[in-house]
């Protein structure tokens, strides 16, 4: 082929209809690739405002930075660079409440003495502690407890609440070995009111011993690098005893105030019988002197001659007020007998008196 071949070849007249086919295409490759780059645009405009939000008045937001921390912000606007440039973290800005029990536990059951396992009853049995008098309790915790160091708590976020139970867990043991079960909970009712007094100050304490003991452990974890980033601030204790010791100390608790009850009754009785004795006790007396006073004024009149005799003896002879108190009873007598003899004592003859008939 020559080279004025190849020019008649190019200056050849193009196909019917090619020039607007060609335009319609462009046309449409042009739309899309504007459609296309749009939405890239939006999409690079939201993944750029995606972590601009509004923190609740209630939390607070951590920043952390290609993942370390950064800053911590308090409840309001919050602008960020969008993930993964920096990631938010929403954490509560007051105190936080938690039940701790063995759902909280994160060690698997320990194999009972069959060899086998039982979940359930081993989940059970973790909340029951040992008391210092050898009874058995089981305590429901309810934690209150803050936030004081947001970062560490971000990073041990995943670990907070199974570390809590385990220090609970351990301050609770110790502490619980070393009180006896009514300093816990109301096991002896019938104990006195000053005692009852003082085992219920003791409760209340275990309350403060126990958020004490286990502030003390966060702050050695805390010294050791590897803080929760937490501090407790409140712990409510519910105490039982297990189903079979309750009804135990139920039977316990209806025989004393049975006893109880006969002891006040008992008590009564003899109040009441003391009463009776004392009311006798005061008629015998009163009665005694009624009479005393009675054989006494008698007795006065009976010897009121008598007596004013011996007054008049202080004053005349002896001798004359005897002769005349003989003279003044002898007649009387005398008059009541048939006949008398009269022997003279002072003669030595001997009288023989014959006796009555028999």
């Amino acid at each position: 082929m020559t080279a004025g071949d190849a020019l008649r070849l190019d200056e050849a007249p193009e196909p019917k209809g090619t020039p607007e086919l060609r335009g319609a295409w462009a046309q449409s490759l042009q739309i899309v690739f504007r459609l296309l780059f749009a939405g890239m645009l939006a999409l690079a405009a939201l993944w750029g405002v995606n972590n601009i939000r509004k923190i609740p008045a209630e939390s607070r937001a951590v920043v952390l930075r290609f993942g370390e921390f950064d800053r911590v912000r308090d409840a309001g606007l919050l602008l960020a660079w969008p993930r993964p440039i920096e990631e938010v973290v929403i954490i509560p800005a007051r105190a936080t409440q938690i039940r701790l029990g063995n759902a909280n536990d994160p060690r698997p059951p320990a194999n009972n003495y069959l060899g086998l396992r039982n979940d359930a009853a081993a989940r059970s049995n973790v909340d029951f502690f040992l008391t210092g008098d050898g009874g058995v309790v089981h305590l429901d915790a309810h934690i209150y407890y803050q936030i004081t160091d947001p970062s560490a708590y971000v990073l041990a976020a995943a670990h907070v609440e199974p570390a809590l139970y385990r220090i609970y867990e351990s301050s609770a043991l110790s502490l619980i070995a070393a009180r006896e079960l009514d300093d816990i909970l109301v096991a002896r009712p019938e104990r006195p009111e000053e005692e009852a007094s003082l085992a219920a100050g003791r409760r209340q304490q275990l309350h403060i011993d126990l958020v004490t003991a286990m502030n003390a452990r966060l702050a050695d974890l805390a010294r050791r690098q590897a803080g929760l980033g937490v501090e407790i601030s409140r712990i409510d204790l519910s105490a039982a005893l297990r189903s079979r010791a309750a009804e135990a100390y139920n039977d316990v608790l209806t025989a004393v105030q049975g006893a109880d009850q006969r002891i006040a009754e008992a008590r009564t009785g003899a109040e009441r019988s003391g009463q009776q004795a004392d009311q006798k006790h005061d008629q015998i007396i009163m009665s005694a002197r009624a009479v005393a006073a009675e054989r006494l004024s008698q007795a006065t009149s009976q010897t009121a001659e008598i007596a004013a005799l011996a007054d008049q003896m202080k004053t005349s002879s002896r001798e004359a007020l005897l002769t005349q108190v003989f003279n003044e009873r002898i007649g009387p007598i005398l008059k009541k007998v048939g006949q008398v003899t009269a022997v003279d004592p002072s003669n030595g003859t001997r009288l023989i008196i014959p006796g009555g008939d028999q």
